[in-house]
């Protein structure tokens, strides 16, 4: 197997695109969840829901400032492949809530937190908390070198949205 680091992002290097993200994401759980209530799916209250959504900016906030998120590629793969394998040992932070995208990096291939053994080739985006720059990325086959830091790029936010630690 073959990875090879195409992107490492600070969504701090973005304030605009954290706040249109965040905006987005409260609008779609909102949505989302008057939708199951309107169904019967769920029992809540829409004042909870609302309730809810008047926390998650701070939160959503407080953790995009704080975290990074890398795009891998990886060629080869012949195990499952999970990114939680991958970290900052200074930090103690792993490879949270990945995206398994198309080798071109367009679409999302599978949902899951790990790429089956049957996914050969293909791109993974995670994050990882509370990052310190510079930093070190760090996986089962040592450390891995990565690029400059920059914005993290509009298909990523939309691929590869950020999702609050429960």
């Amino acid at each position: 197997m073959h990875i090879r680091v195409l992107g490492a992002y600070l969504p701090r290097l973005d304030q605009a695109g954290i706040g249109k993200f965040i905006q987005e994401d409260v609008d779609r759980f909102k949505q989302t969840l008057f939708e199951l209530i309107d169904s019967g799916t769920i029992k809540r209250d829409r004042e909870e829901v609302e309730e809810r959504a008047l926390e998650l900016p701070e939160e959503l906030e407080y953790d995009l400032q704080r975290c990074a998120l890398f795009e891998l590629e990886i060629t080869g793969n012949e195990t499952d492949f999970d990114p939680s394998e991958y970290g900052n040992p200074d930090s103690g932070g792993l490879g949270w809530d990945p995206a398994f995208l198309s080798l071109d990096g367009t679409a999302v291939v599978t949902e899951a937190y790990k790429a089956p053994a049957s996914l050969r080739d293909f791109r993974v985006a995670f994050y990882v908390h509370d990052w310190v720059l510079p930093g070190r990325l760090i996986g089962p086959g040592g450390e891995l070198e990565l690029p400059p830091f920059s914005p993290v790029p509009e298909r990523l936010w939309i691929l590869a949205p950020y999702s609050c630690v429960d």
